[in-house]
């Protein structure tokens, strides 16, 4: 979990009437009553090749 106490005001509103929330990690702020969690970094997966496309049977042209 990210620590929220050193964040004075609302990140919306930017009043500094806001309640902190140890046990879910939030703000909640009085005034506009934004509820503010901190993103958690996600690990993501490193993108995959894509594979070759498969080659096409040679199409015959069309005579004129």
């Amino acid at each position: 979990m990210n620590n929220t106490s050193h964040i004075k005001e609302c990140p919306d509103c930017a009043s500094p009437n806001i309640v902190h929330s140890q046990d879910r990690d939030q703000i909640i702020c009085r005034d506009c009553g934004l509820i503010y969690e901190p993103l958690t970094p996600v690990v993501e997966e490193p993108a995959k090749k894509a594979k070759k496309p498969a080659k096409k049977a040679p199409t015959k042209k069309k005579k004129k």
